[in-house]
This record gives structure tokens, C-alpha cells and sequence, in this order.
């Protein structure tokens, strides 16, 4: 306590006296400089956010004019038959890939044009799921033929011969064509 005491006791440094603390700042009755200053500082923020923006803007209608040419469901398929008939699966002797492949081309076809989820469901529950969408009993029994020689060879281990596993791609190629969308 005596320390603080003789701090405050002691007199003018160097023999200085103490002054007296500075009067308040005059502020100036008039808003216009404060007003004028803040409007600067909200423009300099606001303009960069309204450009950026506004080019964002541009850059998604630009985006929303480009059209996306997608390719129908039986040219996805075409192109996929196509695939699998030139590899050289039936020549190593892979037969059971290339019904694999036959038969996932099918179901995408299938899911792709009727909206159905081929890939997801069983042969038996697809083709009931075919009835309900009212698809030509005649098609289904088609697709069922395709699919069913698929499963025995897939599952039952059938190995057909090269000529009767090739005649499967041109069994869902037939489906294809029979069942495509018509083009408008």
C-alpha cells in the first residue's frame, strides 16, 4: 500500500506539471460527411456482390439455353448390343458374362423406356410388373423367353451352344425394335 501511495504523491516528472485532460471532441452538428462516408463504404461492398451475382446469373440462363441431346433408350441399347456382339466374350468362351451382359442391357432398356426398375426386381416380379404397365402380352412373353435362357445359363450353369448364345442378341434386339418409342 505504500508503493501506491508515493505514486500518488509524488510530484511532476522532471518538473513538469501535471496537465489536465483534453475537453471533449467537438462533433460536428451537420450528418451529411457521416451519411456520405457510410453510402461509400455500403456501395463498395454492394457493387462487387451485385456484379458477381448478375454474372451468375448470365452464366445460368447461358446454361439453360444449351440443349442435351440424350440419347433415346433403344439407341443406348443398340449401342450396348452392339458392344457386347463385337467383343470377343463367345470366343474365349465367357458365355456366362455375355448373357450376363445380354440380359442387364435388356433390363435397362426395359427400365429406361417404361419406367419400370428392371435392375432392381427378379424375372418373375419384372414380368409381373410388365403386365401392370400394360405392355403387349406378346412382348412379355418375348422378354420372358430372353431372360429365362439367360437365367439358366447364369445361374443353372446351361452352356449353349455359340450359335444358340449368339441368336440372344438378336432376340433382345428384336424386342428392341418391336417395342421402341415412335420417334416425333
Amino acid at each position: 500500500m505504500s508503493v501506491l501511495t508515493q505514486v500518488f504523491m509524488q510530484s511532476a516528472v522532471n518538473g513538469q506539471r501535471l496537465r489536465d485532460i483534453k475537453p471533449p471532441m467537438e462533433v460536428s452538428e451537420s450528418l451529411l460527411p457521416y451519411f456520405i462516408g457510410t453510402m461509400m463504404i455500403l456501395g463498395l461492398i454492394a457493387a462487387p456482390v451485385w456484379l458477381y451475382l448478375r454474372k451468375r446469373h448470365q452464366n445460368l440462363a447461358e446454361s439453360e439455353d444449351e440443349v442435351v441431346d440424350v440419347p433415346l433408350p433403344h439407341e443406348v441399347a443398340y449401342e450396348r448390343l452392339k458392344a457386347i456382339e463385337t467383343s470377343d466374350m463367345l470366343a474365349r468362351g465367357d458365355i456366362e458374362m455375355y448373357h450376363t451382359q445380354v440380359a442387364h442391357t435388356l433390363r435397362e432398356y426395359i427400365s429406361a423406356r417404361y419406367r419400370i426398375p428392371a435392375l432392381e426386381l427378379t424375372t418373375t416380379a419384372l414380368l409381373q410388373a410388365m403386365l401392370h404397365a400394360e405392355i403387349g402380352v406378346e412382348y412379355i412373353n418375348r422378354v420372358q423367353q430372353v431372360l429365362a435362357n439367360c437365367d439358366m445359363v447364369k445361374f443353372a450353369t446351361y452352356q449353349p451352344r455359340v450359335s444358340e448364345a449368339s441368336a440372344r442378341i438378336d432376340e433382345a434386339r428384336r424386342i428392341v425394335d418391336a417395342t421402341k418409342a415412335p420417334v416425333s
